[in-house]
């Protein structure tokens, strides 16, 4: 099973100016990302892409193959839009999608969730992907989606609701062509936790983070 590792970024954060580059210890979150897919050492080929010279030259230099990206798959390209892009320039089966926003999902933990994947039975499963339970009372537009307004559990009682958290999924190349996502139809999901669930998306979020990056850096 060869499984490869791809991490790509853009420019045009809106939330977090700049956000690809923003600083976080010694490093910055893709730069941090990098090396924290390098030192896992689960990879068979590590692929990047980025509209973000500095970063592909950093990449290109720790021995990444670059895929360019092209000015349609920038803005507000989808996953849906720009992962079929990037899986046609791969070729080994299986494609380890990671996220830059996530930095304290760090070597250790990758290296777990790979070694986790190989055993997986994929008569039962299509994919893994990172996943947290939520453990929060949930409403739709009309009613309660995850408990009874009559029966209140405690808080830590509730189950069966899972938030996907886009810090790493693992599909075959194949899989990945046929839904157009990262995500497959039948994930194994792969239960992570606060304080490694934080995904960067706002100012708030990234100060979170860094406040545990001793414990998590690389």
């Amino acid at each position: 099973m060869k499984i490869a590792a791809v991490l790509a970024t853009r420019k045009g954060s809106k939330r977090i100016k700049n956000k690809s580059i923003k600083k976080f210890g010694r490093y910055n979150l893709t730069t941090l990302k990098i090396q924290q897919i390098l030192k896992a050492k689960v990879f068979d080929k590590f692929y990047f892409s980025s509209d973000i010279k500095n970063l592909n030259v950093y990449a290109k230099r720790r021995g990444a193959v670059l895929i360019k990206r092209p000015k349609k798959f920038l803005g507000k390209s989808t996953i849906s839009n720009f992962a079929p892009f990037l899986a046609k320039s791969i070729k080994e089966d299986y494609i380890c999608y990671l996220t830059n926003t996530s930095p304290l999902l760090n070597s250790k933990i990758i290296k777990t969730i790979i070694n986790k994947f190989k055993t997986l039975n994929m008569n039962k499963y299509d994919s893994l992907s990172t996943f947290e339970e939520c453990k929060e009372f949930l409403w739709n537009d009309e009613k309660s989606i995850n408990y009874s307004i009559h029966n209140q559990p405690m808080s830590q009682n509730l189950k069966g609701i899972f938030k996907f958290v886009p810090a790493i999924s693992i599909i075959s190349k194949k899989k990945l062509l046929k839904y157009k996502n990262v995500i497959g139809e039948k994930p194994y999901k792969y239960l992570i936790s606060k304080p490694v669930n934080i995904d960067i998306d706002t100012i708030y979020d990234y100060e979170l983070a860094k406040l545990y990056k001793k414990n998590y850096l690389i």
